[in-house]
């Protein structure tokens, strides 16, 4: 059998072009599962690349032309797949009696704050491995719900609702395995598997993109699948294909949907050349028909969860995306909004303000020593691709001018009277877009070069409100100076 998969690795290597001299016979076909009519495709149809410099040039290029070589090579990588779907090969096979097994009937749950990327990983590594899908949350917002009902999905179950899940399955007395999807810190856990006693002996799966915690370890070895892209649902998509397992046009659907939420459309920084590739892959499974159809349904997304940020309190606005952070032992909080009308969200940053004030009193669930020391709110422009910053204090202000000094304060909100009586500065970042790459790294390497609070120094302000009249800068300098803000009553 190893003799099998080692022939059969470089009869692949050679159809595509990646340096082997020359195909090996293989064993008797009788003996080998084996896809004559998989290499064929490779070297007498798709031709996919000629080398892997060929590779890289056309990955380069963006997908929004359908008539890029890229475009030309997700069709032939799909062509190759449905292919192999129909005569897997020995490295398939072997693939899929080691790998898969491992996860089989696992619960695959995302985390808290549930976003769209857990939701579809989810469902995706369900059905890839065989196992059941789980949200952490019973609330799901209007992005996830939009693209649901595109798939034709039917939102997983809550985690605790599963037996075996939350509590112990009555009909075994044991409780499930778990596959954790899209986190892996133990404060992003469902509640009830955070707080299980046998979570670290549950736990036999990890598929993320984020970097793995510190505190993360488990009782025994696991399945680990981390890689540095754009998206957990492309790690996932990729499984399939790797593997040669049949995508339902549903999943590919709801996998496509995630990939574009967590890469903005794939404009965000953090999207890689792998999902692109998988974007275009799966919006074929899932028969959207051309690049602009794939951005149009990215719109309608961003536009349903807009909708839907707007229809919340201000309360949801700001905790529904919030993570905490921690560096040099400051705390510190980052929500972020992503809409595609900001401002209609501007319109309410005082509320917002106020909203960031009481998150970091509540942090710290009663003992002053745990509450949060910042709390910023990013309003991210999916469609411009820029950002502004909510600040709530002084402290704040101090914080993100060191870690933003291109930022400016806007002129309609720069009154520092805002913060006296509860309200809002509200800072231009730029093109800045990624909480987990750009905003979180920006304020965390600050607090860590050594930061302190102090009284700001006028030149600093004249610099950061450049646009101000004179007048205006005389007023906040004058305000800030003159102490902290009165402290704001909870409501």
């Amino acid at each position: 059998l190893v003799l099998a998969l080692a022939i059969n690795l470089q009869n692949r290597f050679y159809a595509m072009g990646c340096g082997a001299s020359a195909p090996v016979k293989p064993l008797d076909s009788a003996v080998v599962p084996d896809s004559p009519k998989a290499i064929k495709v490779y070297q007498n149809q798709t031709k996919l690349v000629g080398s892997s410099a060929d590779l890289q040039l056309v990955l380069e290029r963006p997908l929004v032309d359908t008539e890029t070589a890229l475009f030309d090579v997700i069709q032939n990588l799909v062509m190759d797949y449905r292919c192999r779907l129909q005569a897997p090969d020995t490295f398939h096979f072997i693939e899929q009696s080691l790998v898969g097994v491992t996860l089989g009937n696992c619960i695959f749950v995302g985390h808290v704050k549930t976003d769209l990327d857990s939701i579809g990983g989810a469902l995706g590594a369900a059905a890839l491995f065989g196992g059941t899908a789980a949200r952490s949350e019973d609330g799901l917002n209007g992005e996830i719900a939009f693209a649901l009902e595109f798939a034709e999905l039917d939102a997983p179950q809550h985690f605790d609702a599963l037996p075996g899940g939350g509590d112990v399955d009555p009909t075994t007395g044991r409780y499930k395995q778990v596959c954790l999807v899209d986190h892996n810190e133990e404060k992003q856990m469902t509640p009830k598997l955070r707080d299980c006693s046998d979570r670290r002996e549950r736990i036999v799966g990890l598929i993320d993109h984020h970097a793995v915690s510190e505190a993360f370890c488990t009782e025994k070895s696991l399945f680990v699948d981390v890689r540095p892209w754009g998206s957990m649902s492309t790690i996932v998509a990729h499984t399939f294909l790797r593997e040669a397992i049949p995508i339902p046009k549903s999943i590919a659907r709801i996998l496509l949907c995630a990939i574009l939420s967590d890469t903005l459309d794939l404009r965000s920084v953090t999207t890689t050349q792998a999902d692109k590739l998988m974007v275009g892959v799966l919006a074929i499974l899932g028969e959207v028909k051309s690049a602009q159809e794939i951005h149009d349904l990215a719109s309608n997304m961003f536009r349903a969860k807009t909708q839907w940020i707007l229809n919340q309190g201000i309360r949801e606005m700001v905790r529904g995306d919030q993570k905490d952070f921690t560096a040099s032992g400051w705390r510190l909080g980052i929500a972020v909004l992503e809409v595609t009308y900001p401002d209609e969200v501007l319109l309410k940053v005082d509320e917002i303000a106020r909203e960031l004030r009481e998150l970091k009193i509540d942090k710290g669930q009663g003992d002053p020593d745990k509450e949060l020391n910042f709390a910023f709110c990013f309003i991210v422009d999916v469609t411009q691709q820029k950002s502004d910053l909510v600040l709530c204090s002084i402290a704040d202000f101090e914080l993100a001018r060191v870690a933003f000094p291109d930022g400016k304060l806007k002129a309609e909100t720069a009154d520092a009277q805002n913060l006296q009586h509860g309200g809002a500065l509200v800072m231009q970042v730029g093109n800045l877009v990624s909480r987990k790459s750009q905003f979180a790294p920006a304020l965390l390497k600050a607090l860590n070069a050594g930061f302190t609070l102090s009284h700001l120094e006028e030149n600093s302000m004249a610099q950061m409100i450049s646009e101000l009249s004179a007048g205006q800068i005389e007023d906040l300098v004058q305000s800030v100076l003159s102490g902290p803000p009165d402290p704001v009553q909870n409501t």
